[in-house]
């Protein structure tokens, strides 16, 4: 049963049918006064066997935000989060803000409180509806959003729905925002605009041009040592292996942000991170949506290597300043464009087999000094006390399936990571920390039977709203296993800080202000006053026991968090 056979629906009513047959599974929901004809729709379409989004109830609404990027990240389709008027949003505006930078398709949907003081159903009856007006509360998040609108009296609702997913799903994708005032959710609907037509949500994306490729192409061709830098380029299953394709058909060096995972661990030609070395040895670099490749600061492409820059929109116009340097700026998929670059690499690079047979020998003894160096920093991590973020990632490779995702938030070290497929590494680019522990329970609920993991520093597991975190962890039966690695400090701050001021007074100083987050928590016990299983790690010889013990319990439903004593990470 759908809005379009069923009369007499309110705008509520209709607004979550709308949302059902654009193919929103899930709403992330933390509500207020403003949700009272959402409520009693719910409870009235149950009812009445109406297909409705599911409602996932999120006690805060950093955790909401949080939950629905991490799904859209691992499903790829639209996520949708319902917060109360402007304080709501309000607490939104963290998560937003990652959204937008990481370009994930978000409905932020918001209650906008009651208009009117008197007259019709959902008129103002409680003091607050006065003091939670505001003169435009579409302002709070318009810098963040895609496009935003409030939903007007006699305004077809599938059409509005259907516009907003559009815009949010289409490239670059990313997060979009609609306010719902109460009187209007509470009357009668009677033009409900059309049913979607079924074809996927958003534009196709646009694939570069031929010319623009042709132009690539010979650019690699011509080049002795090509570099990439993988932004996130593979989206999709098929486009991950076609960028492996791309660079072990070819001999290409590629390295990663560590924002997402877009290549192979154990592909030859990975070389995990942006090193000045790297960078050094490359004379054609190859940008592929990446809003920041390098950091200029610290190191910068040779003067006489050439520059390319393929994304959605290269220049990064969202961006305020943005000052790298291109040669040749290819707007379009940038999936699309490795597998056109895959096939007019076939035919430019005839003839060449023995130099690039040379390069991939090259690259091939590189990645090998690079595997001797991990390993040898690793058998000096495996007994370091504090623990080394380095043992527990050389442990979670030992635990974990093949095709666990890790949701990280300044744990880890990426490049020591194993991981096979596109989705396996959820993190983010923005700088907006308490992403971490939402992000882990949207992955799951996208991939209920896959095993979830977030790590999460001590700092951001305290900005993510833990118990609020954990309650939804055991209410929707959503169980992961979180690691908080814990260094008793932000240890960003410090490094910043080091970093502007290595001789300064601070250098000097035993304890920084603003740095310190001593004395530490007891974080284990968090999770148990939310039914679940806490343990604190501080022994690097039982780390990896307590992983397979935590994994054991997770597979039989109960949430688990291991508190691990560490030392700073990098």
């Amino acid at each position: 049963m759908t809005a379009q056979d069923t009369p007499g629906l309110t705008v509520a009513e209709a607004y979550m049918s709308a949302l059902s047959a654009s193919g929103v599974k899930y709403v992330f929901a933390n509500g207020g006064t403003d949700f009272a004809p959402i409520i009693e729709g719910i409870v009235h379409m149950s009812g009445q066997g109406a297909k409705i989004p599911q409602f996932l109830t999120v006690p805060h609404e950093n955790v909401a935000i949080a939950m629905a990027q991490g799904y859209s990240k691992v499903s790829g389709e639209p996520s949708c989060v319902m917060v109360h008027v402007n304080v709501g949003t309000a607490n939104t505006i963290c998560g937003l803000m990652n959204a937008a930078r990481d370009n994930v398709p978000v409905l932020l949907a918001a209650g906008r409180t009651p208009v009117t003081e008197s007259g019709l159903h959902g008129s103002r009856d409680v003091p607050i509806h006065w003091a939670q007006e505001n003169f435009d509360q579409a302002a709070i998040v318009r810098e963040h959003v895609k496009w935003d609108y409030e939903l007007r009296h006699g305004q077809p609702v599938n059409t509005l729905v259907q516009r907003a997913l559009d815009i949010a799903m289409s490239e670059p994708q990313g997060p979009v925002y609609m306010t719902l005032p109460r009187e209007v959710l509470a009357e009668h609907h009677k033009d409900h605009g059309p049913a979607p037509r079924g074809r996927a949500l958003g534009s196709l994306a646009a694939a570069p041009s031929a010319t623009a490729i042709d132009m690539a192409a010979d650019m690699i061709a011509k080049a002795e040592m090509p570099l990439i830098i993988a932004g996130h380029p593979s989206k999709t299953a098929a486009a991950f292996l076609k960028l492996g394709e791309l660079v072990t058909d070819n001999a290409i060096m590629i390295v990663q942000n560590g924002a997402y995972n877009n290549l192979s661990s154990s592909n030859p030609m990975n070389l995990g991170i942006l090193t000045p070395a790297l960078l050094e040895k490359a004379d054609l670099v190859i940008v592929l949506d990446s809003a920041v490749p390098w950091l200029p600061l610290r190191m910068t492409p040779r003067r006489d290597a050439k520059l390319m820059h393929i994304a959605h929109d290269p220049m990064f116009a969202r961006y305020p300043f943005r000052g790298f340097e291109m040669d040749l700026a290819v707007a379009g998929d940038p999936g699309a464009a490795v597998g056109m670059l895959c096939e007019a690499l076939r035919g430019k690079l005839k003839g060449q087999e023995r130099s690039i047979d040379a390069r991939r020998k090259v690259i091939a003894d590189m990645r090998a000094k690079q595997d001797e160096q991990l390993q040898a920093a690793i058998l000096q991590a495996s007994t370091m006390a504090p623990i080394s973020p380095l043992w527990v990632a050389a442990c979670l490779n030992k635990v974990k399936e093949k095709d666990a995702i890790i949701c990280d938030e300044l744990g880890v070290p990426f490049p020591a990571m194993q991981l096979e497929s596109h989705d396996a590494w959820v993190s983010g680019s923005s700088g907006a920390l308490g992403m971490g522990l939402g992000q882990m329970l949207g992955a799951k609920v996208a991939a209920p039977n896959r095993q979830v993991i977030g790590i999460v520093g001590d700092g951001s597991y305290m900005f993510g709203v833990p118990t609020a975190a954990h309650f939804v962890a055991r209410s929707e039966k959503i169980p992961t296993l979180t690691l908080v690695m814990n260094n008793s400090q932000w240890f960003a701050v410090r490094r910043a800080t080091m970093s502007m001021y290595p001789t300064g007074h601070a250098s000097k100083a035993n304890q920084l202000p603003i740095v310190e987050l001593a004395p530490s928590v007891d974080y284990e016990k968090i999770v148990e006053a939310c039914g679940g299983h806490g343990e604190k790690v501080e022994d690097p010889a039982k780390l990896e026991a307590a992983l397979r013990r935590g994994l054991e319990k997770v597979a039989a439903g109960i949430p688990v968090t291991l508190a691990i004593t560490t030392r700073p990470r990098g």
